[in-house]
């Protein structure tokens, strides 16, 4: 049984057809992915921006605060020793400052180590799509030898 070289020709068109269009839909797909994958990017990152402002504003209003509240309370300590062990007093404070400063850093430098989960979502979904690309190459017998296919027919 030979094909003449028109037929082998409309078989060729035919095949090539489907390989182009098959490439059209996983670039369409493919691109679809992206987009949505950096619309999620987006989203994290003005959640981010704005989860770092609000903790920068809390954090001066603490400090400024505490600051307060550590002045007067020294005042009232110092104001209360006044007449016994004013020396005492001062040292103490200082000490208890000093103490504070050093447990505040330890623990700002062990936050900082850890970092955020930033773009942790958008990294979860690339790593899904990833797997199940991968699982429909594995699960998909695809035969892309023409002269093949024309032998089994």
């Amino acid at each position: 049984m030979s094909l003449r070289s028109d037929e082998r020709h409309s078989m060729s068109v035919h095949a090539t057809d489907g390989i182009v269009q098959s490439g059209r839909r996983i670039l369409s797909i493919l691109v679809t992915m992206v987009r949505t994958r950096l619309g999620l990017l987006a989203v994290e990152l003005m959640e981010e921006k704005s989860r770092i402002w609000l903790m920068l504003v809390l954090t001066a209003l603490s400090l400024i605060f505490a600051s307060m509240a550590l002045l007067m309370l020294s005042l009232l300590v110092i104001v209360a020793f006044w007449d016994d062990n004013r020396l005492l007093a001062i040292g103490g404070l200082l000490v208890f400052y000093i103490v504070a400063a050093g447990a505040s850093l330890l623990v700002l430098r062990h936050k900082a180590k850890i970092g955020s989960p930033l773009f942790s979502h958008t990294l979860d979904e690339l790593s899904k799509d990833t797997d199940e690309l991968e699982d429909a190459f594995e699960d998909a017998e695809v035969d892309f030898d023409v002269e093949t296919r024309r032998r089994r027919a």
